[in-house]
C-alpha cells in the first residue's frame, strides 16, 4: 500500500495476516487499508487477520490500479511499460505532481 501504482496479477491476493502473529499491520498499514477499503473491510481484515481479497475486489476498490491477466512474466512487462511511459515525462514535473498527489491524500482539502 505503500506504493505510488499497484498493479495486480490475476491470481493476487491482499490482506492484513499480522494479527496472526501477534502484531497489528506496521508502517502505516491500517491508515492506509482503511482509506482504501472503507473502515469495515478494514476492520474484518485487521482483526481476524484472515480474510483476503483477490485481485478483482482490490482493483475495485481501489486497492490495486487494475489487474493484469496472464502469468507472472506478463504483470513484470506492464509494469516496466508502465515506468518506461512515466520515464517519458519531465523528472521534476513527475517528481512534482506526485508529491502533491501524495499531499493530498495525506492531508485535508484547504491543506493540500
Amino acid at each position: 500500500m505503500m506504493c505510488d501504482i499497484i498493479l495486480a496479477g490475476e491470481r493476487a491476493q491482499f490482506g492484513q495476516p499480522e494479527l496472526n502473529l501477534g502484531t497489528i499491520p506496521g508502517i502505516g498499514g491500517t491508515q492506509r487499508l482503511i482509506r482504501e477499503v472503507g473502515k469495515s473491510r478494514a476492520m474484518e481484515m485487521v482483526l481476524t487477520g484472515k480474510h483476503f481479497m483477490g485481485a478483482q475486489e482490490a482493483a475495485q476498490r481501489g486497492l490495486a490500479c487494475r489487474v493484469v491477466p496472464g502469468e507472472d512474466e506478463a504483470l513484470v512487462a506492464e509494469a516496466i511499460s508502465l515506468a518506461k511511459e512515466i520515464s517519458k515525462q519531465s523528472k521534476p514535473v513527475v517528481a512534482l505532481a506526485k508529491e502533491s498527489v501524495n499531499t493530498a491524500y495525506e492531508t485535508g482539502l484547504t491543506e493540500a
